[in-house]
């Protein structure tokens, strides 16, 4: 099985491009996008808006409907929706901007909405920091989501410790039971490879490769829009070809990107 590179600059560079991406996913991810029947009418109740003309703020303005002006909902992509004017124009604009806006003097979206964006996920993108057996440890996580309950994730980190590097890949089983919760507990189950690496130049000290079995629980917390803190611990068994087998715990606290 092949390991992931030795040097972390990559790692790190990386997750700066994941968080600087993420602006953009909704623009780039379809399958989430769902048909609305011609809504009624809603009344914006700010100065103005500004539609673009794709679900991104990457995408240019192309309109402005100004306060006290009416729009209709055509298209729903994650948490970007289509409009059309009384004039016919049509664009798309944040739910964010929804808070500010009422139909029959209630809201028009609420948070119970952008937690329904997170049920309704596909790929889940993320990065974390903590510890592996007193070694600082850095990981990058992507995950597909079978259902709002049931995922797969595979994980790749490195351990940089004092007297050796680990570098680890695994496949991951996780279940969330009560995944519209704000604070999201879940568990999981895997497997996967761990190449240890020692700093020793002397001949005997080579490098060493394992396969291990894993178990984690951990804490999803949902920040805002497709964003998520989360912290989770790990205990792994090292299979080894001694008679004594390795049990090795690692903590990491980080952050995904939903979509």
């Amino acid at each position: 099985m092949r390991f992931i590179s030795r040097n972390l600059r990559g790692f790190k560079q990386l997750a700066v491009v994941l968080i600087c991406l993420s602006g953009f996913a909704n623009a780039q991810i379809s399958n989430n996008e769902q048909d609305i029947p011609l809504s009624p009418s809603i009344e914006i109740e700010v100065p103005y808006i500004e539609l673009r003309s794709g679900p991104g703020r990457g995408y240019p303005i192309t309109q402005v409907v100004e306060k006290g002006e009416s729009v209709w909902v055509l298209v729903k992509r994650t948490a970007w929706f289509k409009v059309q004017d009384k004039r016919g124009n049509q664009g798309w604009f944040h739910q964010d901007k929804l808070l500010s806006f009422s139909f029959k003097q209630q809201p028009v979206i609420s948070e119970q909405n952008r937690q329904e964006d997170y049920l309704s996920r596909v790929w889940e993108i993320g990065v974390g920091y903590g510890e592996f057996e007193q070694a600082d440890f850095y990981r990058l996580s992507l995950s597909y989501a079978f259902s709002s309950v049931i995922s797969t994730e595979l994980q790749v980190g490195k351990a940089i410790g004092s007297v050796s590097d680990n570098e680890i890949a695994e496949l991951m089983l996780l279940a969330q039971p009560f995944p519209e919760l704000s604070v999201i507990p879940y568990f999981g189950v895997g497997a996967g490879a761990i190449r240890t690496t020692p700093h020793s130049v002397l001949a005997d000290a080579q490098d060493r490769n394992n396969t291990l079995i894993s178990g984690a629980i951990g804490l999803k917390y949902y920040l805002a829009r497709n964003f998520l803190l989360r912290a989770e611990y790990k205990y792994s068994l090292v299979l080894t070809d001694r008679d004594d087998n390795e049990g090795v715990r690692t903590w990491t606290l980080g952050f995904s990107v939903f979509l």
